[in-house]
């Protein structure tokens, strides 16, 4: 593993920053912008559809763990949710932060394609290589972490826009249910977390490449041709071995 060797670990955290810079205020624009279009002037009146102060849109945690776990989250444009009435609504405000991820993630899979059939054979873990090289790390790490992004936000847990589509889809039908799990969403992530975190001292696992491969292998096929990853998290199929 990465993580075994730290200078590599901290050459391949470097490379993914300018990709981080992009992918977390994006995200969290698309969701204020998506909640202005129909209605909510909330975004707008709080000062965050502004790109030119990208620091309020990190989070701490968030960013911490985009840059140990190689995913993350960003601080949560706030909106009125009361403005949003319908069940299309909601989808599209939950949808609209990871779609401008995989748009993101889209445009730099083929910025990375044209520079490797270019000649660029970037490394994530050598410092010193040559420009078209280092300019192919810095695409390949930016196009790894809004897919990484992507894919992240859609797990059903709360607080990720994965729960927000799904609780938008069946509140209705168990009120339940999601009025208990609002009201212990940071409990449950918590767990969450410290599942992930002992799991990962588990020789041979890790279960956010299993959380994840369902969505990012196919959107990483689809628009690469092959399933890439990046040091430190690898969401693709293990073929032909354990």
């Amino acid at each position: 593993m990465i993580l075994s060797d730290p200078f590599a670990f901290l050459v391949s955290t470097l490379f993914l920053i300018p990709g981080a810079l992009i992918a977390v205020p994006v995200h969290e624009l698309a969701h204020g912008f998506a909640a202005l279009r129909m209605g909510d002037a909330t975004p707008r009146n709080r000062g965050f559809l502004s790109p030119t102060e990208p620091r309020k849109f990190f989070s701490l945690y968030g960013t911490l763990a985009l840059l140990f776990w190689r995913v993350g989250w960003g601080q949560s444009v706030p909106i009125n949710e009361s403005r949003l009435n319908s069940l299309g609504q909601k989808v599209i405000y939950a949808l609209a932060g990871p779609i401008a991820n995989l748009a993101l993630a889209v445009v730099f899979g083929l910025a990375l394609r044209t520079l490797v059939a270019s000649g660029s054979q970037p490394s994530p873990i050598k410092l010193v290589q040559p420009p078209i090289d280092l300019l192919g790390v810095v695409v390949w790490a930016a196009f790894f972490v809004n897919l990484a992004m992507f894919a992240f936000n859609l797990l059903p847990i709360p607080g990720l826009d994965g729960w927000r589509i799904i609780d938008a889809l069946f509140r209705r039908r168990s009120p339940r249910f999601f009025f208990e799990a609002d009201m212990n969403r940071y409990r449950i992530v918590q767990f969450v977390i410290i599942g992930f975190v002992i799991i990962s001292f588990v020789p041979g696992i890790n279960l956010l490449n299993v959380a994840l491969l369902p969505i990012y292998a196919p959107a990483s096929y689809l628009i690469l041709g092959q399933c890439v990853a990046y040091p430190g998290l690898s969401p693709c199929p293990q073929l032909g071995g354990s």
